[in-house]
């Protein structure tokens, strides 16, 4: 080999790139959510009335795969659950960033100590003397000075009760017009006290979810000129808020600055999604681009008016013209000096009316006044169009920005609207949030460009979003909830999966060293040099590793060793021939190199195909798949070949002995001289009955055969509880946990003993998933069981029964009104005021409900018996997401205690608010779809016996487009395969042969996985000798099958491209050339199948139920493969034509090939 320090160093950088990049190994390689369990995210979908809604989420989730995966790296499945809610699943972090976050946590969660909440203090000051002395000192949590402002509160409050209370006193005994006049202000002056000192409690502490959103904003800082040609740094909108925060909480600085401390350790460790909030980030918004033209101050006489419905109601009320006001996205890029800056925050309303704009602030958020006008907006209302393309680009001051390109329809709607409203400015929105409103200084039509100072993540955001489309619903601004599921593997199965891996590496190196002694530790390396290459493009990638993942990896192992057999098979042959060793090397990789890339071209094919077409659930198998494609042929070609050279140039190598050259008697066994075609009669039965076996078990089991991944099924989730050990008065009670393990325990027994048929059946091999699990993984409070069974109600008994002395039964509860049927009866209160009391007729209450005006008030009078706040929250929570309910999912709600403690709750309120249908905007609707449905609900999860914390249907994660792609993917495959080897090997024979073998292989294997589970039903002893489970196809059964197709190709490749050797010249393969090829190349399937047949059933012995559906796939598949390469491929390209001199050609080509000793 030339050029051999130039090649020594180019081996050594990549390895020392890869090497580098995966240390620390805990920081950089992340594990799939079935290896190390993950967040669960429940959105709502909002869906329009009259849309098909299995359509319509099915459609959002494709959208938001491929904004948020679309390469499949992550590991994030979207799954549709009941009819309007979908669930997000990522993969955990590090365990050095869940550390960090957790620190960061614990520091945001000692804020709470200084906060007290405006219904915290509400309460309190509405309690009795006594009461409320007792509740003060422990507001105040011994600190002097928060004492003080609570006491000062309490005090100011009763002055305003008794001014209040002379004053109506007077009133009814008839007092003098001159003394009510007195009362009068007393009593003003009297509540603007009790406010001014209510107020002062309230500021003086801090409430952390105001730090954790100003920790949420950009950390840019934006240089402006100063006008005295200097600049002047504008601090980012993080440090802004922060400063704004620490300044009016001046008791709570010390703490924000070690939260911030906190926050940025954690955050300078996490890349990628390895936060929640990062994945939420790009869940946000439907991703629709609109664009509005703006309203001028000249167009509309009563613009304060419009104000003060902004100020009043919020952006959402109805301003009663066809305009909106809507939410500016970054302030900073408004202005661009430090006087600018200044004229904003002083005057906004001056500020933009000087741009022509009319614009507002609102709790520190700024608005702008647009038309809704058809004819003044582009809107996806206003026709079928969409984004054509979107990239990164420029603006006209160099500023990074998002340029667009829109598709025909888009750019006439543009157009049309552009060319009517020269010199008016029009504003550009992302859901509904304006990015920049510039002057139209001429038509636009097809492309256009969003300005704005954005960060390269911002940017990175935009173009994705605007590429992967537009959300046909919207999903909740936020989730509805937020769960840390466990892993799908615990622990103890991990343990168990990697240490039967490294068992059986260590088994095939063994074997590897002691059957070619030098040459084997050769192999040894390259493996080494394959593995370190794989972890280093997968942890630059910050690709998750699943299950299906390390499938691609095995398959890559199985590779990269049987090319270094190929390789040192066709050495020894060469050396038998009588060669040197330098003459042995150089020949051997000559003869072997088109073998290996057939074999490895063919199957970066299906890796090709797969990741063009298929979904993000099997793009990152296809993606592990073709770097260990890659990284395999550099090492077996490249690396191992650096190494001979480097030995014999060198070192002065002279022999490498292999055992066959040291014990003839194994050569000799190895070289066999069957004439394997005498024996298609038998191998024509066995296929037949083979693949009859496995139509028949596909027809007979069908979707039995299917796990939940494919099928659905139901969800049930189970809160464990809390047990009073010492009765009423006692100490605390005590939270019950248990391992995983043992709810499957108690679970699967229920499906053991059912009927093959009965509904029940399924739970024998029901998915347990701990939520919100210990450090264990297993260990937790909550489960969520899956199974594929449908019957809710047969279901949800047995399982209650089963766990009927570890759950809680939560008993129906009395409150004032509870019986009213009708609405106006029912405690059912309209909120059209700030102040929650003065909506349910106790103006005392002033809890602050402004973000629910418009919505609907249920009012829980003298509760029995008196439950805590959480229980109240958790019965509302659960009926919320039944099916009955399922429209009102992600509907903002609150509930507020009125009357006693959140421990000992007398009488509390439900607030809600549906931001859709409003009181303002259509009463009628409003009752209807707000306040009967929500009091239907609030009923219903007091009043009712509750015992699971949830039951849940859900659709399958693969949806149906997957089948359809996987069709059409297995299609494409194969045409491909079937034309390379075509075009290879010049004959529509070979390509045909090896499709049929693969096609041979994978429904014989599908056949042995369906009939497993008939051998556990019918023989359970005979399956629990042979570890035989009732195996499910899902996503890792997949990505077995596609595992053995490459096998099964590899095996069949290198059969076929010794027939093509040997037929030299030949038009055809005669019976000779295919039984000396075969012969030829037995010791090569032996050694690979055996090595490949070792590991894998070391690992289905050793690596636990975790992984032995995947094992024993690749068990059959392999079997199966290797049968299929000698037995179905290689006799389909023998030719019964016989040539004019054909058996003369035969005897020169066989002869000019070698005797049949060796291997390919």
């Amino acid at each position: 080999m030339q050029h051999l320090v130039r090649n020594t160093l180019i081996v050594i950088l990549i390895l020392a790139l890869c090497g580098v990049s995966i240390f620390p190994p805990e920081k950089t390689l992340r594990r799939g959510r079935d290896l190390a369990g993950g967040v669960s995210l429940i959105y709502s979908v909002e869906v329009a009335p009259g849309e098909d809604e299995s359509q319509v989420i099915d459609s959002t989730i494709e959208v938001l795969k491929e904004r948020v995966d679309p390469n499949g790296l992550f590991e994030i499945s979207f799954v549709r659950q009941g009819r309007n809610r979908i669930e997000v699943t990522m993969p955990l972090p590090t365990d050095r960033v869940r550390q960090l976050r957790e620190t960061f946590e614990a520091e945001l969660a000692r804020l709470d100590d200084l906060a007290i909440t405006s219904d915290d203090l509400d309460r309190a000051l509405r309690m009795a003397p006594d009461d409320r002395a007792r509740e003060i000192e422990r507001l105040a949590g011994g600190d002097e000075q928060r004492l003080a402002l609570l006491t000062a509160a309490a005090e100011a409050q009763d002055a305003a009760r008794q001014a209040r209370a002379a004053y109506e006193e007077a009133v009814e005994s008839g007092a003098e017009q001159a003394v009510l006049e007195e009362l009068l202000s007393a009593a003003g002056a009297a509540v603007a006290a009790a406010d001014e000192a209510r107020d002062a409690v309230l500021a003086a502490a801090v409430d952390p979810a105001d730090v954790r959103l100003a920790l949420e904003l950009s950390d840019q800082e934006k240089k402006i000129p100063d006008g005295q040609g200097g600049v002047t740094v504008v601090p980012s909108p993080r440090d802004r808020a922060l400063e704004r925060l620490k300044t009016d909480h001046p008791a709570a600085a010390e703490q924000i600055d070690r939260v911030v401390r906190a926050f940025e350790a954690y955050r300078a460790e996490s890349r990628g999604l390895d936060d929640p909030a990062d994945l939420i980030r790009l869940l946000q918004g439907a991703g629709v681009l609109t664009f509005r033209i703006a309203v001028s101050p000249d167009e509309i006489p009563n613009e304060q008016e419009m104000r003060a419905v902004l100020a009043e109601q919020g952006p959402r009320a109805s301003t009663g013209q066809p305009m909106r006001w809507f939410e500016i996205d970054d302030i900073s890029t408004w202005y661009s000096s430090a006087d600018q800056q200044r004229a904003l925050e002083a005057d906004p309303a001056g500020y933009f009316r000087g741009r022509e704009l009319i614009g507002a602030e609102r709790d520190g958020v700024y608005y702008l006044l647009l038309h809704d006008d058809p004819s003044l907006r582009m809107t996806p209302a206003e026709g079928n169009w969409s984004i054509a393309s979107a990239f990164r680009t420029v603006d006209e001051l160099g500023r990074p920005a998002v340029g667009f390109q829109m598709d025909a329809v888009g750019a006439n709607l543009l157009g049309r609207l552009t060319g009517a409203n020269i010199d008016k400015p029009m504003a550009v929105l992302l859901d509904d949030k304006v990015y920049s409103a510039p002057n139209l200084l001429g038509r636009i039509s097809s492309n256009g460009i969003i300005q704005g100072e954005f960060s390269s993540q911002e940017i990175t955001y935009l173009v994705r979003t605007l590429n992967a489309g537009s959300l046909q619903a919207k999903l909740s601004p936020q989730p509805l909830s937020m769960n840390v599921i466990g892993p799908q593997l615990g622990a103890d199965n991990v343990r168990q999966g990697f240490t039967a891996s490294v068992v059986a590496l260590v088994a095939v190196a063994a074997f590897m060293v002691f059957y070619y002694f030098g040459s084997g530790l050769i192999a040894v390396i390259a493996l080494l040099s394959n593995a370190v290459i794989i972890l280093g493009i997968m942890a630059l990638a910050r690709a998750a590793f699943t299950l299906p993942g390390i499938a691609g990896v095995v398959l890559t192992f199985g590779m990269a060793v049987d090319a270094n057999v190929l390789i040192y098979e066709r050495i020894r042959e060469e050396l038998d021939a009588g060669a040197d060793l330098r003459t042995a090397v150089r020949l051997g990789y000559q003869k072997v190199v088109s073998t290996i890339m057939d074999a490895n071209i063919t199957n970066l094919i299906v890796c090709g195909v797969l990741y063009a077409v298929a979904t993000q659930e099997v793009k990152g198998f296809a993606v592990t798949l073709g770097i260990g494609i890659v990284a395999t042929l550099f090492s077996a070609l490249f690396i191992t070949r650096l190494v001979f050279t480097l030995l014999l140039e060198k070192v002065g190598v002279r022999r490498m002995p292999q055992l066959p050259m040291v014990v003839p008697a194994i050569q000799r066994l190895l070289s066999p001289n069957v004439n394997w075609l005498r024996l298609r009669p038998a191998f024509l039965v066995i296929s037949t009955a083979y693949v009859g076996l496995g139509l028949f078990m596909i027809y007979h089991q069908r979707e039995e055969m299917l796990d939940t991944e494919f099928r659905g099924g139901t969800a049930i989730t189970v809160r464990l509880k809390a047990e009073d050990p010492d009765g009423p008065g006692g100490r605390p009670p005590t939270q019950l946990v248990r391992a995983r393990q043992e709810i499957e325990d108690l679970i699967h027994p229920i499906g053991e003993s059912a009927d093959p048929g009965s509904p029940l059946a399924p739970l024998r091999n029901a998915e347990i998933i701990p939520v919100n699990p210990q450090a264990d993984g297993v260990t937790s409070d909550q489960f969520i069981i899956k199974t594929t069974a449908t019957e809710q109600r047969a279901v949800v008994d047995s399982i209650v029964r089963s766990l009927a002395d570890l759950i809680d039964t939560r008993p129906p509860l009395r409150f004032d009104g509870m019986d009213a049927e009708d609405l106006a009866q029912a405690p059912v209160y309209r909120i059209v005021d700030g102040r929650l009391g003065e909506n349910i007729g106790r103006p005392e209450v002033r809890t602050d409900v402004a973000d629910f005006v418009g919505g609907v008030a249920i009012v829980f009078g003298n509760l029995d018996p008196p439950p805590t706040l959480q229980n109240i929250e958790r019965r509302l929570e659960q009926m919320r997401a039944q099916a009955d309910f399922a429209d009102l999912l992600g509907r903002p709600n609150r509930v507020i205690v009125i009357d006693g403690s959140p421990e000992r709750v007398q009488t509390a309120a439900v607030v809600v608010l549906d931001p859709e249908v409003t009181l303002f905007d259509d009463p009628g609707r409003w009752r209807t779809e707000v306040a009967e449905p929500e009091w239907r609900l609030a009923r219903a999860a007091l009043t009712e016996t509750t015992t699971l914390a949830g039951v849940q249907s859900f659709s399958p994660a693969i949806a149906q487009t997957f089948k359809a792609k996987a069709v059409v993917a297995v299609l494409l495959s194969f045409l491909g395969i079937g034309l390379y080897i075509w075009i290879r090997f010049g004959s529509l024979r070979y390509s045909l042969a090896a499709v049929v073998a693969l096609v041979h292989d994978v429904l014989t294997t599908v056949g042995l996985i369906a009939i497993a589970e008939v051998i556990y039903e019918q023989a359970p002893g005979l399956a629990a000798a042979l570890l035989i489970e009732p195996f499910k196809i899902n996503l890792g059964l997949i990505a077995a099958l596609l595992t053995i197709i490459g096998y099964s190709l590899n095996d069949t490749i290198v059969i076929l491209d010794r027939i093509r050797e040997n037929r030299g010249k030949l038009a055809y393969a005669s019976a000779s050339v295919v039984n000396t090829s075969i012969n030829q190349t037995i010791s090569r399937t032996v050694i690979t199948s055996g090595t490949t047949l070792i590991a894998v059933l070391i690992m289905y012995m050793l690596g636990g139920p975790g992984i032995r559906d995947f094992t024993y796939a690749l068990i059959c598949g392999v079997v199966v493969g290797t049968y299929s390469s000698i037995a179905v491929a290689a006799p389909l390209v023998y030719s019964k034509k016989k040539p004019p001199m054909a058996h003369r050609a035969d005897g020169a080509a066989i002869a000019k090939a070698g005797a049949p000793v060796g291997a390919a």
